[in-house]
């Protein structure tokens, strides 16, 4: 269960946040108290960010007194007593308002977590299970479907949950980032390289940021080595490599094209007489540079459609890429970026400030090469 209550993230979610402005002036609460329940849910949220829930469960205590019934601050009292490992009272506390919808998907997400962390399968998957009939587009709930057979070692079913969640709602993170976390893991590394990809395009200042910085970085890197002369390329399993493509057995399948192309792309990093283990930042930055060219000039785009290839080969034609790039990987060696930052800052910040307002978009479902929408 520690996998499961790390990604939960649950001490946060602070729902009574979007909820606040309806609160004052609502003529379902006109003879309560709804300005102290305010100043009481600060307080709450000051505690839960504190980490002090048993001090939060006492303010959204009286919160409820001044607002009985308002369902954001039972929501609230629950995820507290979710922090202090009271689970069969949370359980209680929000099991007669979780299907609220004022709580959308959140309740069910919750109800399901509490029984998780009791290690009842049964009853949590019945509350995932009910919410995605109510909410099918949740990705947070097919986030949680993922995780369960993860947990029970069964990938193939965690990761065709968390595909189908980067489907049904393309901009909520976590979905991707267990798919690569998952494939990072496997011998097709191909995939872990492109939803981690994705999954930074879309969180860019999360100690998750950083890990998945790193995975990158280095799943490139144990995809390949150089100067090896029996296999120097390895994004893909062999089984993964023999599956025929859409295209059909006349054309080579998408791993098949991506690996032969990566594999031209870093015929100047060869070495002569020996095995090169690691790729610096800056060398890779430079393969991938060259392989998006050649790809892009081959149409592969259009015969292979891909997201995240289409959005390099898109910064590579605004002459944004490298400095992408550098952002891509700057936690994989920190001390190669530090040096790269002093000689490139101001170019570096500016690309920054460009990136800010010029994201990826994922208004719609990403193709990404597997199972594509």
């Amino acid at each position: 269960m520690s996998v499961l209550a790390k990604s939960l993230g649950v001490q946060r979610s602070h729902i009574v946040a979007l909820f606040a402005s309806t609160i004052i002036g609502s003529p379902v609460f006109a003879q309560q108290d709804p300005m102290k329940a305010d100043a009481e849910a600060g307080r709450a949220i000051e505690f839960m960010d504190a980490n002090l829930p048993e001090s939060a469960i006492e303010a959204w205590d009286k919160a409820i007194k001044y607002m009985p019934n308002y369902v954001p601050y039972i929501y609230e009292k629950s995820v507290s007593l979710v922090m202090t490992k009271r689970y069969p009272e949370a359980i209680e506390t929000l099991g007669p308002v979780h299907a609220d919808t004022s709580l959308r998907d959140r309740g069910y997400q919750l109800m399901g977590n509490c029984y998780d962390f009791l290690q009842d399968t049964t009853n949590s998957r019945k509350f995932y299970r009910a919410g995605l009939v109510k909410f099918p587009a949740s990705g947070r709930l097919h986030f949680e479907m993922g995780q369960q057979f993860y947990v029970e070692g069964n990938r193939k079913q965690a990761n065709e949950w968390w595909r189908k969640g980067t489907v049904v709602e393309p901009r909520f993170a976590t979905n991707y980032y267990w798919m690569a976390r998952s494939y990072s893991e496997t011998k097709d590394l191909i995939w872990a390289i492109f939803y981690g990809e994705a999954f930074l395009n879309l969180e860019r200042g999360s100690s998750r940021t950083r890990d998945m910085s790193r995975l990158l970085y280095d799943s490139w890197n144990r995809s390949m080595r150089l100067g090896d002369t029996v296999d120097p390329i390895n994004f893909c399993s062999d089984e993964l490599l023999e599956l025929p493509g859409p295209q059909g057995i006349s054309q080579m399948s998408f791993p098949v094209a991506f690996e032969y192309n990566i594999a031209l792309a870093a015929q100047p990093f060869v070495p002569k007489d020996s095995v090169l283990k690691r790729l610096s930042v800056e060398s890779l930055i430079d393969l991938r540079y060259r392989f998006i060219r050649a790809w892009s000039k081959a149409g592969y785009n259009k015969t292979y459609p891909n997201d995240v290839l289409q959005w390099n080969s898109d910064l590579q034609e605004k002459g944004r890429l490298k400095e992408y790039l550098w952002w891509l990987y700057g936690y994989g060696d920190k001390a190669e970026m530090s040096r790269y930052y002093k000689k490139n800052g101001d170019r570096y910040d500016t690309f920054l400030v460009w990136f800010g307002e010029n994201g990826m978009p994922f208004e719609s479902p990403l193709c990404l090469g597997l199972g594509c929408p």
